[in-house]
């Protein structure tokens, strides 16, 4: 009888066989934590890393299965980071963010520019103003923030995970607290490793979209193991209050530990699209240019200072869901967008579709025309390629069985009182209307964006 009992236990899951558990660590041999888990922390890290959080049909977050490649290392080093980065890259990232509010300054002289970027022009000012508030005191002690996790890549190779254990336990200083931290720290760094090991491209993400969406991560795993009917259900409950308060508490910090905050406001706000954000985010995190604008714009949304109003949490979302998007054509003149966009839908092979809107003058001129009735209207943009292109026309592009360049000198300059902007929009709506639900075009005002939505 207590043979088979202890059979029934492990099938229905009540008693885990040693062999069974995937879930280690190692001592740091240089700096060992002085202090030693205790079987109950090392039963609620080891429920929490055998969680396995679903995201779709192929992609999951699991400490445990990211142990294949991602060491855990528990510490006793109490390591610090500065809030604030040297004066030099301070000067040299007011000069950046100096030149972005110029361009979108020259942009919101237009009469119809979404209210969006007027939002996003009076937060890049009161960024630009703290900036130049913390290079005038750059000279005095910066404040050191302290580091209760670290996760470090190895370039394809082995990763890791510290925890600083004895950081964490000076921090909480009651022992149910420090195993709680413990846990939320564990997840926040392991989701750093599921990211950088998802989809491809460079090692360095963007730290102002990774910090916020890994303490949205843990946050997304503690609730959902709290929901659970495991036995450290109430545990993460209480770890979620804490480590949510903790997150919070981010919002009102300066420099690099802000962007963090805005964790909080992602499982606040829009915890039911966990599944499409940390999927979308885990493909996209390591491809994207640190210096690219929609990286940058995301940045200076929430650094150095977290955008308290909820109109600017708004907006660094917006500017979140750009930086995920696939952009692949990116153009600040109009007429260089277009002929990326035409160079792209013929790389894709799917320029023909614009074949059956293309309308031949009665004259017998070169001139081609596309529209559609009641949509758009883009009268003689294409040249019939036997008639040799003068300056401005480019190709050649084959649409159909024949060979066309693209006409550019008709887009004008950006003056409200020629036709530019009537041009520009039936642009816009073409591509949009013939190529529905593959590909779209923002603009960001700063630019004109296309982005393909497979």
């Amino acid at each position: 009888m207590g043979v088979l009992s202890n059979i029934t236990d492990e099938y229905f899951g009540d008693k885990v066989r040693e062999e069974d558990v995937v879930f280690r660590y190692s001592i740091d041999s240089e700096n060992p934590p002085k202090h030693k888990l205790t079987s109950d922390e090392e039963s609620f890290l080891r429920g929490l890393a055998r969680y396995t959080l679903f995201l779709d049909k192929s992609l999951f977050f699991q400490i445990e299965d990211l142990q294949r490649h991602t060491e855990l290392v528990l510490s006793g080093e109490k390591p610090k980071h500065q809030a604030l980065p040297s004066k030099d890259k301070i000067e040299r990232e007011i000069a950046e963010l100096e030149k972005m509010i110029k361009d979108l300054w020259d942009n919101l002289q237009r009469d119809d520019v979404p209210e969006d970027n007027w939002s996003l022009y009076k937060l890049w000012e009161r960024q630009l103003k703290e900036l130049k508030s913390a290079l005038n005191k750059a000279d005095e002690s910066v404040k050191s923030v302290k580091s209760y996790g670290s996760y470090t890549h190895g370039n394809g190779k082995a990763s890791g995970v510290v925890l600083y254990v004895d950081a964490i336990e000076e921090r909480t200083k009651d022992p149910y607290d420090t195993m709680l931290l413990m846990g939320q720290v564990m997840l926040h760094e392991y989701f750093h490793s599921f990211y950088f090991h998802t989809g491809l491209g460079s090692p360095e993400p963007n730290s102002y979209a990774e910090e916020p969406m890994a303490e949205f991560g843990s946050l997304v795993v503690l609730d959902h193991v709290a929901s659970s009917k495991g036995g450290i259900a109430p545990l993460a409950k209480d770890a979620l209050e804490r480590a949510l308060k903790n997150i919070k508490h981010k919002q009102s910090c300066t420099g690099t530990t802000a962007a963090y905050g805005f964790g909080a406001y992602l499982f606040e706000n829009h915890k039911d699209d966990y599944s499409k954000l940390i999927a979308q985010y885990a493909n996209i995190s390591c491809t994207k240019d640190n210096h690219g604008i929609e990286s940058l714009s995301l940045k200076y949304s929430l650094y150095p200072k977290y955008p308290s109003s909820s109109g600017g949490e708004a907006v660094a979302f917006e500017k979140l869901e750009d930086m995920m998007k696939n952009v692949v054509v990116r153009e600040s003149n109009f007429s260089r967008f277009a002929l990326g966009v035409f160079k792209y839908l013929q790389r894709r092979d799917i320029l023909n579709r614009l074949a059956p809107y293309i309308s031949t003058p009665k004259d017998g001129s070169p001139f081609r025309t596309l529209s559609k009735d009641g949509c758009f209207c883009l009268k003689n943009i294409l040249c019939d390629d036997s008639t040799p292109p003068k300056t401005m026309y480019f190709g050649p592009f084959i649409i159909g069985e024949s060979t066309y360049c693209l006409r550019l000198n008709l887009w004008g300059k950006r003056d409200i009182n020629t036709n530019y902007f009537e041009r520009v929009d039936d642009f816009i709506n073409m591509i949009t209307y013939i190529y529905h639900g593959q590909l779209d075009i923002d603009e960001t005002g700063l630019d004109f964006v296309l982005i393909d939505c497979n």
